[in-house]
């Protein structure tokens, strides 16, 4: 039986990233929402727009994406969800130019809700491993 909880931090990946719903970011994020982590440079990102930015990168860089669910564990008000996301790279992302290669990237997102909300998210994403995958370089020396 999926809680509340576990079926609101779905829609995360599921509604915005999978489906292309950018405006559900708005409905399942608090407006001081916090991404720590991710694809980003390293700082962490704020609100519901930064959220939108990142997803709109991914579905231009990965149109064919599929995003899947491989665990979920809920917790009080955390949610861990172990994804998968396979793609094939026809656009730019993160200044990589697309070589139409297809990835398996993984990662782990931890979430915080509270009030019905999202309010946290920590993800650690497999980076270097899609960066091989892309032909970004062969491996590390």
């Amino acid at each position: 039986m999926v809680t509340e909880n576990e079926a609101l931090a779905g829609r995360f990946q599921m509604d915005v990233f999978q489906a292309g719903d950018l405006e559900a970011a708005g409905d399942i994020l608090s407006d001081d929402f916090v991404w720590h982590g991710g694809l980003g440079p390293g700082e962490d990102e704020r609100g519901s727009e930064a959220v939108k930015e990142i997803a709109t990168a991914i579905i231009e860089a990965f149109p064919d994406r599929r995003v899947t669910h491989e665990d979920t564990l809920s917790q009080g008000d955390k949610v861990l969800i172990r994804w998968s996301m396979t793609g094939t790279q026809t656009g730019e992302l993160m200044g990589i130019t697309a070589a139409g290669k297809a990835v398996n990237m993984t990662g782990f997102d931890l979430f915080r809700i509270a009030g019905g909300k999202i309010v946290e998210m920590w993800q650690e994403v497999d980076q270097l491993g899609m960066m091989h995958q892309l032909g970004v370089f062969d491996g590390v020396g």
